[in-house]
């Protein structure tokens, strides 16, 4: 009876691994948001991709290339990287391994730009030296005029108060008058931010990666557990949290399929 029992289990697991790696690898869904913006003339379409996580199980190069031909299908007016490019420890990753997980990203194109963050997965001297000259611009606590609106990008959360700091002084010095999105990739940013109206960017919770009813939900933190996925509006602010495209640890996703973001900002 216990053997039977074992032997039942076993093979429950082992359909959950397999089904939860099929999924893994299955071609992302885009996942569509509306929202609108105080200050914006014009509609404006951004699409969003996070956590890539390049890995040689589930995340070969000829699969982020097709991802990144989707992305350009969906003809953006802007497109954000939010963070995770590779996986694991990256000082485990050379300057150029690192270069070759980043390369695919080079083909996307959007007539308002292409911009990134870094991910706590993410090495910044190897990363820059990755992007190099290309088509992304990687933004480190940093704001940039994107023409219809004003983009703050943070250094990751690892960083501590020097983080925080900078993209609060950087929303500050963004023009009265003109949406101001950030882009991070932990979205515990959102506990920082000061009273100004903004939309913030984010992935890093891979939405769970992995939801069972027996387990429960997954979560680092609390503010994760609350903020796995989805839009979230609290007072002025507002912070879209994407389940990402990659993995993290298991290459398997169970009840949280990979996605990307496409956002339509429109006049309100």
């Amino acid at each position: 009876m216990v053997r039977r029992l074992l032997l039942a289990m076993a093979a429950v697991a082992l359909a959950l691994a397999i089904f939860g790696v099929v999924s893994a690898v299955q071609d992302p869904q885009v996942v569509h948001y509306r929202i609108a913006m105080h200050g914006l003339a014009a509609p404006l379409r951004i699409v969003q991709l996070s956590d890539s996580h390049a890995s040689a199980i589930d995340m070969p190069d000829e699969r982020l290339r097709r991802v990144m031909a989707m992305i350009n299908a969906l003809n953006p007016d802007m497109i954000v990287l939010s963070g995770d490019y590779v996986s694991g420890d990256p000082a485990r990753w050379s300057k150029a391994e690192t270069r070759a997980a980043l390369a695919p990203f080079h083909a996307l194109r959007a007539p308002f730009g292409v911009f990134a963050v870094l991910g706590n997965h993410d090495d910044r001297v190897k990363t820059v030296a990755g992007l190099g000259n290309g088509a992304v611009r990687l933004l480190v606590g940093e704001l940039v005029d994107v023409g219809p609106v004003s983009l703050v990008g943070t250094q990751d959360f690892q960083a501590g108060s020097p983080a925080v700091e900078a993209m609060r002084a950087a929303i500050r010095r963004a023009p009265l008058g003109k949406p101001v999105l950030v882009l991070v990739h932990e979205p515990v940013f959102f506990e920082w931010l000061q009273q100004r109206p903004v939309l913030m960017i984010a992935g890093h919770t891979h939405g769970g990666q992995i939801k069972l009813p027996i387990l429960g939900a997954w979560s680092i933190n609390p503010f994760y557990a609350a903020h796995q996925r989805g839009l979230f509006v609290e007072g002025v602010q507002r912070l879209l949290v994407s389940s990402g495209l990659g993995t993290t640890n298991l290459p398997m996703r169970i009840g949280v399929p990979p996605e990307i973001v496409e956002l339509t900002l429109v006049p309100g």
